[in-house]
């Protein structure tokens, strides 16, 4: 008598356990309470797996390598559906058929079937792979095309149950359309080639309109301007000043420098070798062609005698640290002139481009304030009043005993807003008026705001708070120790404010 049966006979003589409540109150059949290994019910091996697993084993598959065997063995079972529950988890690097147990195999194969059949569900991770690298080889598809949309379709589908598998899929499915030839037009939305779209509107940065330029400048920064406070604040002044400083960099680098801004700051195209669909199983089974690719202009590859190489930007293809200290150096310098309450600092940028930039703030202001102080507004409320008062002064002046003479009204001009409204009363009380009479006829101003008994800087600001819907900006400058009038407004204010010695 075996071990195992001496062990069996103890157990179920054991007068104790027979006693116990686990065995007394039942009725048995006539069968085995307890089993062996061996007497346990296992479930059936499909036909087909058997045989897929006898390739491992014949003598092809012992010179041939292992991604060889993999495709083979993928091919065989490419059209194979199974239905068994499989619930447990495992890990294995780089899976393949031959790494898995028939419970595994069995378990997997139902899997697949539900993803060809549009079900996605969370599986062990060697699965995904394994469908992945099938994907790769295009088994299971006739046509490349067909596999790349399924390839596509299940990554963005998987990516929201696991995206762990997001560090590895971008890449493969920029080699699949390169290695099965595929339009290029199928990589637009892959990360790698919408990086390189903003590149190139940066490097053609004379086609394209500004709104596209800040986009890529906004996207390719590692300083996320959208983040800063003053671009909350004033996001077109700085989008414009943005813009224009890039625009005015590129032609300074082209005109002065034997590099362009985008060199400088992205570096040069490198070619290097290249290994397609890196850390998956793939058998290539053009191992000895030669052909070129090119997904873009700045992005290409070339393959001869079955060595790949691959021409692009191969610095970080992240967000750019130069690109980024020259934005924020933008942001910096207009907290500077626009006296921001929360300042920043910079580093990195040239002393050129600091002044190029200043340039273009200070354009970019200035222009303001010449619109703002040539605004002419026009009070359309009126007109209906004068058009009534020369209807009633037409009407005055007509004889009767004489032929009617028809009497236009005499040309009013039409006036700003501005002046009409300080013609008709101005928005200055007798303080106010005093004071600022001081500062158009050269009268004492200290004197003139002690008699109100009010501080020189109070009526300042008062006045300039008053009539800043007039100007358009402030007529008193008190920047340095005393007040001075803007000269621009000073032969209006005196048409406004004559002297009356008041």
């Amino acid at each position: 008598m075996s071990d195992t049966k001496e062990i069996l006979q103890q157990i179920l003589n054991d007068e104790k356990l027979l006693k116990s409540r686990a065995f007394r109150d039942r009725v048995y059949t006539d069968e085995p309470i307890i089993r062996t290994a061996s007497q346990l019910p296992r479930p059936k091996t499909p036909e087909k797996i058997k045989e897929m697993r006898g390739l491992a084993f014949t003598p092809e598959a012992y010179w041939k390598t292992s991604a060889w065997l993999f495709y083979t063995q993928g091919k065989f079972m490419e059209d194979f559906e199974d239905v068994f529950p499989y619930n447990e988890d495992f890990v294995k690097y780089y899976p393949s058929y031959r790494d898995m147990t028939t419970e595994q195999l069995r378990g997997y194969f139902s899997w697949r079937t539900k993803v060809r059949k549009g079900k996605v569900e969370k599986a062990p991770e060697p699965f995904v792979y394994v469908y992945l690298y099938e994907l790769i080889n295009c088994i299971g598809y006739s046509e490349p095309t067909e596999c790349f949309k399924q390839f596509s379709g299940f990554c963005q589908q998987y990516a929201s149950i696991d995206d762990s598998i997001a560090k590895y899929t971008d890449t493969w499915l920029k080699d699949f359309i390169v290695y099965y030839g595929l339009d290029s037009s199928f990589a637009d939305e892959l990360e790698d080639i919408r990086y390189d779209k903003q590149l190139l509107t940066l490097i053609h940065w004379n086609e394209h309109s500004n709104d596209e330029l800040f986009a890529a400048i906004d996207d390719l920064s590692s300083y996320q301007l959208k983040k800063s406070l003053f671009y909350v604040a004033f996001p077109e002044d700085i989008k414009e000043v943005v813009v224009r400083s890039f625009i005015s960099l590129s032609d300074f680098f082209r005109d002065k420098r034997k590099n362009s801004l985008c060199d400088k700051l992205f570096g040069n195209i490198v070619e290097c070798s290249y290994n397609m669909f890196a850390s998956s199983i793939f058998y290539d089974r053009q191992s000895l062609r030669d052909c070129e690719y090119a997904l873009n202009e700045i992005h290409s590859f070339t393959c001869k005698s079955g060595k790949w190489k691959c021409r692009k930007y191969f610095g970080n293809r992240g967000r750019n640290g130069h690109l980024g200290d020259l934005v924020k150096a933008i942001d910096s310098l207009m907290r500077e002139k626009k006296d921001f309450k929360h300042k920043i600092s910079y580093t990195g940028v040239s002393k050129t481009a600091v002044k190029l930039i200043q340039a273009e703030i200070d354009t970019l202001y200035e222009g303001q304030r010449r619109a703002e102080a040539t605004k002419i507004e026009i009070d359309l409320s009126k007109l209906a009043g004068i058009r009534k008062s020369a209807d009633s002064t037409r009407e005055k002046l007509l004889v009767d005993d004489e032929e009617p003479e028809i009497i236009t009204a005499p040309h009013e001009p039409v006036v700003s807003e501005a002046v009409s409204e300080v013609n008709d009363e101005s928005p200055l009380d007798s303080d106010e008026k005093l004071f600022i009479k001081a500062l158009l006829y050269g009268r004492d101003t200290n004197a003139a705001a002690k008699s109100c008994g009010k501080m020189v800087s109070i009526l300042a600001d008062s006045i300039n708070e008053k009539l800043f819907d007039l100007f358009g900006d402030t007529v008193i400058d008190f920047s340095a120790d005393s007040p001075e009038l803007i000269e621009d407004y000073t032969d209006e204010l005196r048409e406004m404010f004559p002297d009356n010695k008041e």
